[in-house]
């Protein structure tokens, strides 16, 4: 039999203590969290934010007719809650004004907001091990598979990966008003996806895409203190926000396309590395001038102009235009495609028709 009970974590404190709440090896799914996790899971207690269950096997001892409890699930936020009130470690920057403080430095509301948590607990009473297997399979084939930005999320625990989802969180205006993500793909994490790409461009310039790629910026980029970069996609998107709202009700507000939106404006702005746009040492990436971005008007023509061809029957559109065609509604991932679309995205930012 499983029943849920919201408990308290003063609660699964006084059982840890009192050593009726045992952790068991056995069930351990997972690696040891980095302190950075850990100061992540007593962030979200404090301020109330919501946290998976814990499961536990709950058996009566009949001699001291103590409830013990067996950790199946949930081992590492038991240990953290437990070491963090022992003042074993202190939050990270990441918890604001709660960084470099240990339990015992918190003023009284932070430490009884971290107290009075309550946690599902799932209690599986007199459980053996093949009902608990059984409870956990069952579970999971209700659950969709993990994709790869959820993995990075989980794998990645450091301030750059913050950074971008700290923007992912600040421009919600990007998937809330213009559905640049729909909130199917948010819930999937795609907006910290394409942000994560957003950032990939202002370091190292347009390049092949897809998960690979991603994977691969996550990881060289553990150390990497991104202050000057997260300034920069702010500068970027307020500008695109502010003129080109009008562009964001076109189809240029899909995530593709938006990405080499975002890196046409991008490197009218500010500019960005060359990435791999040289590669085939035939184009050269564009000058920026003056006369970029002179006319915002003439700039919003030109791109409702691309907007359209992206709606239309290929069949209807010119041979002016119908390489950027493909390239919209081809593979976008490919730096080929991309390669075409930013050029021509660029272009169009010129006081000129095109």
């Amino acid at each position: 039999m499983a029943t849920l009970e919201p408990t308290m974590v003063s609660t699964l404190l006084e059982w840890f203590d009192q050593k009726t709440l045992i952790p068991n090896p056995d069930f351990q799914r997972r690696d040891v969290w980095p302190p950075q996790a850990k100061s992540y899971f007593v962030d979200s207690v404090i301020r109330g934010r919501p946290t998976p269950n814990i499961y536990i096997r709950s058996k009566v001892n009949l001699k001291t007719r103590q409830v013990i409890r067996e950790v199946v699930d949930g081992q590492q936020r038991i240990r953290t809650l437990h070491e963090f009130a022992e003042n074993a470690f202190s939050l990270d920057k990441r918890s604001e004004e709660y960084e470099g403080l240990r339990y015992d430095r918190l003023d009284d509301n932070a430490k009884e907001s971290f107290l009075s948590y309550s946690i599902g607990v799932v209690q599986l009473f007199n459980a053996d091990d093949d009902e608990v297997i059984d409870i956990f399979r069952r579970l999971n084939s209700y659950s969709l598979p993990v994709n790869d930005q959820e993995l990075r999320h989980a794998k990645y625990v450091n301030q750059f990966s913050w950074a971008i989802e700290a923007s992912a969180l600040k421009w919600a205006v990007l998937w809330e008003k213009f559905k640049v993500v729909s909130l199917r793909q948010r819930v999937r994490m795609a907006d910290d996806q394409l942000m994560a790409e957003i950032y990939g461009i202002l370091m190292h310039g347009i390049t092949d895409g897809g998960q690979p790629k991603i994977e691969k910026l996550y990881e060289e980029s553990q150390n990497v203190v991104p202050t000057e970069i997260s300034k920069k996609v702010d500068i970027v998107i307020q500008y695109i926000i502010s003129n080109l709202s009008e562009v964001l009700d076109t189809s240029l507000s899909r995530a593709p396309q938006f990405l080499m939106l975002f890196a046409a404006l991008a490197h009218a702005i500010i500019g960005i590395p060359e990435g791999d746009i040289v590669k085939d040492k035939k184009t050269k990436m564009p000058v920026r001038e003056h006369k970029v971005l002179s006319d915002i008007n003439q700039a919003v023509n030109n791109l409702k102009i691309l907007a359209s061809v992206i709606d239309q029957d290929p069949r209807e559109v010119s041979h002016k235009y119908s390489a950027f065609k493909t390239a919209a509604g081809g593979t976008t991932q490919r730096i080929l495609s991309r390669k075409i679309r930013f050029l021509l995205l660029f272009n169009a930012l010129y006081p000129e028709q095109i």
